[in-house]
């Protein structure tokens, strides 16, 4: 599999519950294929009873689409770029491949404008009649649940066999769940029909793992007279309970102190006990007496009642300037026998300033003093009051706030970020640029406006913006992988 790398934030594809995902072993079926293209203006294609539509592109080779028959929604999958395999569904009688998805990374840099597209297959099974034939599926509302929340999940019967089937019985396998109501047995389908049951579930008192896994058994006569059977399943998932939060002071000269704070909250309805874990950044020292319950150290122990919030703060001084990245903060607890942790995934850099920062202040209007007031020679005369606000003769804007380039692979060239620089201030200015990070990912990739970041020069007039672009060219001696985060920072 190809190494990425992750640039700064994650970009997240929703990838949607697949009811039948299957590899049947090779044999004798035959299938009737069809090759269709999708895309956002052409998004629903249909093949004889089915019908497929696009949910979404995610623009690096994958595509999201739902299934229906004959009106029905029956499942949904998600399709990659050059399918090395089939995606099987409804009984394994219909399959999808993905042949050639959309992928903005592998597309011409120049030309800002596309519109993503998928070529897939789509075949459906060929097969000799056979009579009295059932179809079985089934979906639950949602993938995750709160401890205390209703599982609903939903089985749909179809009756695919061209005569009516008699004799049909339910049961379910509830792996734990507790059912409310009963499944109904023994009843008919006409040819070309459905039924749809709708089961109510709840979790036990007592919880021994974070999932369940939900079956459904179905058996029938066929129209040999002999018994058929079909089992279809799906697993329901308990959402973690803690969930955490850090914020931080995001710049600061140096000297001054920094400000952050943890929250952890127990989102579920029973007691959690934590354990949580932090660290300083590197080049910070810790201010005495500021910790939550006067503590000597970063580590806490405590007992969150049910939707119960903590949270603890401390404060820190920089002993250097530059930007500095915040770690995250972990929390720990142990539930049905294991150990599971949560972080902050915090994102927050904190920009050390010698001085004052570039970023545009404002400043009070100075009251005024003695050496303000002209006085005249005579006794009698006037007085008349003055007063001035001095301005950086420097003062500079500069947007946008982040620049994200997605997921690149060594080798790999983003697509080109503009930023804006204006100077506000009272004369010409020439801008540098610098970069803070670990590593040196951005000091040998990045460019601005052509230039490397170190040649990289530009004179801005009174009042004037100028738009340089950015973009990032990975190295292929690149070894690392995952997300890198760094600081553009731009001098006058």
């Amino acid at each position: 599999m190809e190494e990425e790398i992750e640039m700064r934030g994650k970009i997240i594809f929703i990838t949607l519950l697949i009811i039948t995902i299957a590899f049947p072993i090779a044999s004798a079926t035959e299938w009737d294929s069809a090759t269709f293209t999708l895309s956002m203006e052409n998004p629903v294609v249909s093949k004889g009873d089915y019908t497929i539509n696009v949910v979404e592109f995610d623009g690096y080779g994958m595509v999201a689409l739902n299934i229906s028959c004959n009106g029905l929604f029956i499942g949904n999958t998600v399709l990659m770029n050059n399918d090395s395999n089939w995606f099987y569904m409804d009984n394994d009688i219909i399959r999808f491949k993905g042949i050639n998805v959309t992928d903005l990374r592998i597309l011409p840099m120049f030309g800002s404008v596309y519109s993503p597209q998928a070529e897939i297959e789509f075949a459906t099974e060929r097969f000799p009649e056979e009579l009295g034939s059932l179809a079985l599926s089934i979906s639950t509302d949602k993938d995750e649940y709160l401890i205390d929340e209703q599982v609903i999940a939903t089985v749909l019967i179809r009756n695919i066999g061209g005569i009516k089937v008699d004799d049909i019985h339910l049961n379910i396998d509830p792996a734990g769940l507790m059912i409310q109501g009963d499944l109904p047995s023994g009843f008919t389908l006409e040819d070309g029909t459905y039924r749809s049951e709708e089961i109510k579930l709840r979790f036990p008192a007592t919880l021994h793992k974070g999932s369940y896994n939900i079956s459904i058994n179905m058996s029938w006569t066929n129209a040999h007279g002999t018994q058929d059977f079909l089992t279809e399943s799906n697993t329901v998932s308990i959402i973690e309970p803690i969930e955490i939060y850090k914020s931080t002071t995001n710049e600061i000269s140096k000297g001054q102190t920094v400000y952050t704070s943890i929250s952890v909250e127990n989102i579920q309805s029973r007691p959690v006990s934590v354990r949580l874990d932090d660290v300083l950044p590197i080049f910070f020292t810790l201010v005495d007496g500021t910790l939550t319950d006067s503590k000597a150290d970063l580590n806490w122990n405590f007992i969150l009642a049910p939707h119960e919030r903590k949270v603890v703060s401390y404060q820190m001084i920089p002993e250097q300037v530059g930007a500095h990245r915040l770690p995250d903060a972990h929390v720990t607890w142990n539930l049905w026998g294991a150990n599971y942790t949560n972080s902050s995934d915090s994102d927050n850099v904190i920009a050390v300033y010698q001085g004052v920062s570039f970023l545009e202040k404002d400043f009070p209007e100075p009251s005024p003093t003695p050496d303000d007031v002209i006085v005249g020679n005579n006794e009698n005369s006037p007085e008349i009051s003055m007063s001035v606000t001095i301005r950086s003769a420097i003062s500079t804007e500069v947007t946008s706030d982040k620049l994200d380039f997605g997921k690149l692979a060594p080798g790999d060239t983003s697509e080109r970020s503009d930023i804006t620089i204006k100077n506000y201030g009272s004369c010409k200015i020439l801008v540098k640029a610098n970069v803070a990070e670990t590593g040196d990912l951005y000091k040998q990739g990045l460019g601005i406006d052509g230039n490397s970041l170190e040649s990289f020069d530009v004179t801005v007039v009174k009042n004037i913006v100028k738009t340089p672009y950015v973009p990032l060219n990975v190295p292929e001696t690149n070894e690392g992988v995952g997300s890198k985060t760094g600081a553009l920072m731009f001098c006058a």
